[in-house]
């Protein structure tokens, strides 16, 4: 019975299967963000701009109600999540930043955040698979650019289906920087 159960937490298609289970419930709010801008090495610390960024975020999702903040092992989601957490006095839960998300998964389902606004702190090429794996399966894989940092990702559900609105926040990077 147990090698099932691991066989399911390993399958794809279990999280095909469990996506509105783990990622929405009919008032649940998911923002995602990249972690704001960081420094050189395997671990950094964000830059002051990082910083600047991640006051820009606390400034933004103040007043969005959100119960808890998913961050990774790395200090630099963590830093981004710390002016929110802190403003808002709420908890944070660490998950491994791997590509198939399963602790991420995991954690969302044993906290009973279904029916909650939680934030997620990733990483370049770990977003653009949370939000497949949260029901958006034709969300494009690719990873973000390494010189964006200003996205602001909201899943919710409408109908039975997820939706994505993207938007910016803080100053402007990466891509839509060059532009203006």
């Amino acid at each position: 019975m147990r090698f099932i159960a691991i066989l399911l937490i390993v399958s794809g298609s279990w999280f095909t299967g469990q996506a509105q289970q783990v990622g929405f419930g009919k008032h649940s709010k998911i923002y995602l963000v990249r972690h704001a801008e960081k420094g050189p090495g395997t671990d950094p610390l964000l830059t002051a701009a990082g910083n600047k960024r991640a006051g820009d975020l606390a400034r933004e999702l103040q007043s969005k109600n959100i119960r808890r903040i998913y961050i990774t092992e790395y200090r630099r989601t963590q830093n981004t999540a710390d002016s929110l957490r802190i403003r808002l006095q709420i908890d944070t839960v660490h998950y491994l930043s791997d590509t198939s998300c399963t602790d991420l998964l995991s954690k969302i389902m044993r906290n009973k955040d279904r029916d909650d606004a939680i934030l997620i702190i990733g990483h370049s090429n770990t977003i653009p698979l949370i939000i497949r794996k949260l029901g958006l399966s034709d969300y494009p894989s690719e990873p973000i650019s390494d010189k964006e940092f200003d996205n602001l990702y909201l899943l919710t559900r409408r109908g039975g289906k997820a939706r994505l609105t993207k938007t910016k926040y803080g100053a402007l990077s990466g891509e839509s920087a060059r532009m203006h």
